[in-house]
């Protein structure tokens, strides 16, 4: 599993952390006001808790290496552009062509650049018309019982249904109702692992800028090009504002979207692994998917 920091809304927890060291699980339940023997800036802040988890660094356990099956570098980018290209189809569709009236529209061209995608790739799918294309998500099941959702914009909603259902069936998974509801739609901030002076920012850093920033979680992952990122997690109503505090507190967000984050994780064997991410990768690799979300650990 990723590095991730499950975060509350108490400063209390900072100094309480650093004296448990790393790979602390410290809560902070509702308990009566600290007495003398309470270590000092230890006081319990009511119905809040802090988790967080730093055994396995970001990008070393098997699932996040397993699942990025790469193939050469100028496919891998190819692909990237081609779902950046459904994800500001599907923008416009929404909101219109103009970024300055569409946040959501405004934050993929962002993604865009950062990626260096060719503008006159970037304006084509702009001018794109406004209503092509359907908006689709897939519930289904992989290997081992994990969940998966599938995001995707098809001018053929039945031909897209179709391919889909076959991929999963070929590669051990299903369709199958109910998957919704192992993921919770939330907002994700991607931050760079520098800040604005080119200092190096840690995951207990991190936890204390998202604290300050009103942020729910903050996980530490690779993008995919298996460049290490941080993840800040909060409300969507507060996803704009989480992104111009953390700014605001000297860190470079790459992006802010809205995502599917899964709330229950399972673990897989090695061979579930495997076809897992051989299942998520063909998914993937179908012209009018967006993005796959699992929750697999």
């Amino acid at each position: 599993m990723a590095a991730w920091a499950a975060v509350s809304l108490s400063r209390t927890a900072i100094p309480c952390l650093r004296a448990l060291g790393p790979g602390a699980r410290f809560a902070l339940p509702h308990v009566p006001p600290a007495s003398h023997t309470d270590p000092p800036g230890c006081s319990p802040a009511l119905g809040r808790t802090l988790h967080l988890t730093t055994v396995v660094p970001a990008g070393h356990n098997k699932w996040s290496k397993v699942r990025h099956i790469k193939g050469p570098k100028d496919t891998e980018r190819s692909r990237i552009f081609s779902k950046l290209c459904l994800s500001i189809r599907l923008a416009v569709k929404e909101g219109g062509p103009n970024p300055e009236l569409n946040n959501n529209l405004a934050n993929i061209l962002e993604v865009c650049r950062s990626k260096h995608m060719p503008k006159s790739t970037i304006e084509a799918s702009l001018k794109m018309e406004k209503t092509k294309g359907v908006y689709l998500l897939y519930e289904g099941r992989g290997p081992g019982g994990s969940s998966l959702l599938i995001e995707a914009l098809s001018n053929s909603g039945s031909k897209c249904h179709s391919d889909i259902k076959h991929i999963l069936n070929k590669n051990g998974g299903m369709m199958a109702e109910g998957a919704r509801h192992s993921f919770d739609k939330k907002g994700v901030i991607v931050v760079g692992v520098e800040d604005k002076e080119k200092k190096a920012v840690d995951l207990e850093r991190a936890l204390e800028l998202a604290i300050e920033a009103g942020a729910e979680d903050v996980k530490e992952t690779e993008d995919e090009e298996e460049k290490n990122i941080f993840k800040f997690i909060c409300d969507p109503s507060s996803l704009h504002e989480v992104r111009k505090k953390l700014d605001f507190l000297g860190l470079c967000p790459v992006s802010c979207t809205l995502e599917f984050i899964p709330n229950t994780k399972v673990q897989l064997a090695d061979p579930d692994l495997e076809l897992a991410a051989h299942l998520i990768q063909a998914l993937g690799s179908h012209e009018d998917v967006i993005q796959v979300y699992d929750n697999i650990e």
